[in-house]
């Protein structure tokens, strides 16, 4: 059974929620010790316990922060920056991110093409592997600014991935 530390994780989320950690060991059905053990980090949690938790409360950071730790998923932007921006600001940043990409683009498509026909160098393996991080960069900006939305909306994000996954699959996006 895969377990991780998430006492940082688990703090956050208890501040954000404004609850008692008693009372989040009550509404996932986790014992109060072990929950104090899982917050003060004497304990890895055990992943079914760190679903149970998720969803007692659906706190998108947390799903986000427990999907990275447990399956390396990208998680959301949980930094200070993300924390005291508002949407339109975080808007900049995102539009900052997709112009550093922009930069690399024209070289990027060339090297996937030639990719097909000859080996690339490393170099040119390099050129590629920065204009992917450099999207990852701009992806996790527009997730803050998702997550951002969907809170002033009063919804989750799995409630929001429901409602578009018909329209995914039916654009071919996705495996029904």
């Amino acid at each position: 059974m895969s377990k991780a530390i998430l006492n940082t994780e688990l703090q956050s989320l208890l501040a954000r929620k404004n609850l008692q950690q008693k009372e989040l060991s009550i509404d996932a059905k986790i014992s109060n010790s072990s929950m104090n053990g899982y917050v003060n980090q004497k304990h890895p949690v055990p992943v079914t316990k760190a679903v149970d938790i998720a969803k007692t409360n659906g706190d998108d950071l947390f799903i986000s922060q427990m999907s990275y730790k447990y399956l390396g998923f990208i998680k959301s932007m949980d930094g200070p920056l993300a924390e005291i921006c508002t949407t339109a600001e975080l808007d900049i940043f995102q539009k900052m991110e997709s112009e550093e990409r922009k930069e690399r683009k024209n070289r990027a498509e060339v090297l996937i093409v030639q990719s097909k026909i000859r080996n690339l160098e490393n170099f040119e393996y390099d050129e590629l592997k920065q204009y992917a991080l450099e999207f990852l960069d701009e992806i996790i900006v527009e997730l803050a600014i998702v997550f951002s939305i969907l809170k002033i909306i009063g919804m989750s994000i799995q409630e929001a991935i429901r409602i578009k996954m018909p329209e995914w699959i039916a654009r071919k996006y996705m495996k029904g």
